[in-house]
């Protein structure tokens, strides 16, 4: 979705169309996130609980369709920035994720983008209902929304009605937050 969001702003072109999907065909690999031990037991997904023991896979096809704003006979979402970040090497695998860093791509992302924390509601996170995972995302989410916040934050992650669909599952979390996935970019 970044590549697609860069080409309408750099004005490469006007509209995107951006698709992603996953699909479970190799039984090793549910073997091998078995042995890796981020798969529930129960099969169930229970991010940020008390009961959290891993997740269930997912699978998903899902597009987004990206056009500007002036060019849009309807908005259903605006998609006012884009940020990536990865956290790099770290001794403990690429299962462990660092607090620091989504703390940091949190703080930068509503910085830039001027709108201030305090005015959300809702934040729809990655949780994976891991040990390894949660923690550090509910930490991050915290030190950037809830100092100094005077209502409540919900928080929610698809993976716990769907499954993780893995590489697919931020278009997930967009349809379930949008409901009808159509991102239109105000220029």
């Amino acid at each position: 979705m970044a590549v697609g969001y860069d080409y309408i702003m750099s004005g490469k072109c006007e509209d995107a169309i951006i698709g992603t999907a996953n699909l479970c065909f190799a039984s090793i690999v549910n073997l091998q996130f078995i042995r890796l031990g981020v798969l529930s037991p129960t099969g169930y997904c229970r991010p940020f609980d008390s009961a959290a023991n891993g997740y269930a896979r997912g699978e998903t096809a899902a597009v987004i369709y990206l056009q500007k704003a002036k060019n849009a006979k309807r908005i259903y979402a605006i998609c006012p920035h884009i940020k990536l970040n990865n956290d790099g090497y770290k001794e403990e695998g690429i299962t462990y994720p660092s607090s620091q860093m989504q703390y940091t791509l949190l703080k930068e992302f509503y910085e830039e983008c001027k709108i201030p924390t305090s005015c959300l509601d809702y934040v729809e996170a990655h949780g994976t209902a891991t040990i390894a995972g949660d923690p550090p995302e509910i930490n991050a989410i915290y030190n950037v929304f809830c100092t100094n916040r005077e209502t409540p934050l919900m928080i929610g992650s698809v993976k716990s009605n769907l499954g993780h669909t893995e590489p697919a599952s931020g278009f997930n979390q967009i349809a379930k937050v949008k409901q009808v996935v159509r991102f239109h970019l105000l220029l």
